[in-house]
């Protein structure tokens, strides 16, 4: 497999792991499940734009 391609998998891996902490985080703190999903939904949209924006910068992904 290609490192790029590996990379990219790994940041969207660990972006659904971010939305799936928030989402579980909302629902012990006594959150409907409409709130877990937008914290979750919000959760994975920053991080994984997060994750992107970083390793472009690092030079993993990109031109």
């Amino acid at each position: 497999m290609q490192p790029k391609l590996m990379y990219v998998i790994i940041a969207v891996l660990t972006a659904l792991v971010a939305a799936l902490v928030g989402s579980v985080m909302t629902v012990v703190e006594g959150g409907r499940p409409t709130a877990a999903f937008r914290t979750g939904a919000l959760t994975f949209a920053g991080s994984l734009t997060l994750l992107i924006v970083v390793m472009g910068a690092v030079g993993v992904v990109g031109s």
